[in-house]
């Protein structure tokens, strides 16, 4: 009996491990999943990352995963989330947090925070979100202050290459007019855009599109999405868009480097 009893409670231990051992797998296999599209930002090899938006820190830890020397500037208005952010870069350095979102004026004003805090935005939440994601709907409101990136941007020490990701919950046009000449000098621009409407006057995928464009970018495609969880559509994305120098340079970058070859070639 006692050797049945211990049987009975090893196999109990044992599926205890083994569930908690699958639970770590696929908790692995989903971060996976959530980094791997991000690789592509490998390719602009960058020196600077302008994390724009940062609520909890989540896209910093993100970043400092995939490029662990690159210096990250983080941009967090709510005050319990920039913390966060702020403890993260200070245990995973180079970066720097500061309390503040980005638009395109110098002021205080409030921002309308969501219980959901990645919902947070400068902007009324429209009932199409509220509908899509109830658990977002309750909030309060935060004093908070803004500033243009172009202000900012010349008390940092920004190392080229440029990288910016914008994720402001319908604030986007704010932060890119702000921040236009900062902006430009970047090589790629990640964008949370929506398909449809979730906060009051945000703009459209057109407006920003048009917005970069003229500010030397080409729309590249999506990183990653968010389908509602009613009908299975789109309803917002990470839009890359690249500046036309970067190809030129870098096909120039590989026109020079074929031509020391074949002058290695001819002296050797």
């Amino acid at each position: 009996m006692k050797n049945l009893i211990r049987t009975i409670f090893h196999l109990a231990g044992l599926e205890v491990r083994l569930k908690s051992r699958l639970q770590e797998i696929r908790a692995e296999e989903k971060r996976l999943r959530q980094v791997l599209p991000w690789k592509q930002l490998l390719q602009y090899a960058p020196g600077t990352i302008l994390d724009i938006g940062a609520n909890d820190g989540y896209s910093a830890r993100l970043f400092r995963e995939l490029m662990p020397d690159v210096t990250i500037y983080s941009f967090e208005p709510l005050a319990d989330c920039f913390l966060q952010v702020d403890e993260t870069l200070a245990a995973q350095p180079p970066g720097r947090a500061f309390h503040m979102a980005l638009g395109d004026t110098d002021e205080t004003t409030v921002i309308h925070r969501s219980r959901s805090t990645p919902s947070s935005s400068l902007l009324p939440m429209d009932p199409l979100h509220q509908h899509e994601f109830p658990h977002t709907a309750d909030g309060t409101k935060e004093t908070i202050q803004v500033r243009r990136l172009d202000d900012v941007a010349a008390e940092l020490d920004i190392v080229q290459p440029l990288i910016a990701k914008i994720d402001v919950q319908g604030f986007e046009d704010r932060v890119i007019r702000g921040g236009e000449k900062t902006l430009s000098e970047a090589a790629a621009i990640v964008v949370e855009l929506s398909s449809y409407e979730l906060y009051a006057g945000q703009p459209s995928f057109s407006d920003v599109h048009h917005q970069l464009e003229q500010l030397g970018f080409v729309f590249r495609g999506t990183i990653d999405q968010m389908l509602s969880p009613k009908d299975g559509r789109i309803l917002q994305f990470d839009g890359l868009f690249e500046h036309r120098s970067f190809r030129a340079q870098q096909a120039g970058s590989d026109a020079a480097d074929r031509d020391l070859s074949r002058s290695k070639g001819a002296h050797v």
